[in-house]
């Protein structure tokens, strides 16, 4: 389960409020151990009681992108748990092409340096995957 005390510190560093919504979505997301679509987990989140509609999803999953709690894999439209504080490094997401499964990789995250290009700023919370077999999956 995601520390609802980070959660409030993340929201407030960012100058945004934690509703009754964004805290039911971010605590449906925190029980999985791997990425999931919007649409899944409103399926998720509408089958636990909740009446949420996937623009809501959507919204919300965006709200905790930009705080830095979520992030989303670009290459399958889905959405993770950060399990790292934003320091200064990209977070590296280990995609496993056969199972599917997405794992964040702070010891890799922390190899990875960008150069310094002119003109050039990346966007706060950059996600870089890389696509290869889990362990579960080469053995």
């Amino acid at each position: 389960m995601i520390d609802k005390l980070k959660l409030i510190s993340k929201c407030k560093e960012s100058g945004k409020s934690i509703t009754p919504q964004r805290f039911d979505i971010i605590e449906e997301l925190s029980k999985l151990n791997t990425s999931i679509s919007a649409y899944g987990l409103l399926e998720r989140l509408n089958n636990n009681g909740h009446s949420f509609s996937i623009s809501t999803i959507y919204r919300v999953l965006d709200f905790w992108i930009d705080v830095g709690i979520v992030h989303k894999v670009e290459s399958n439209n889905t959405y993770l748990i950060c399990n790292d504080s934003h320091t200064d490094h990209f977070h590296v997401l280990l995609h496993c092409s056969n199972c599917e499964s997405v794992e964040e990789s702070c010891k890799t995250s922390n190899k990875v340096s960008i150069p310094n290009v002119q003109k050039f700023t990346p966007k706060k919370g950059q996600v870089i995957e890389l696509h290869g077999l889990c362990s579960s999956c080469s053995s």
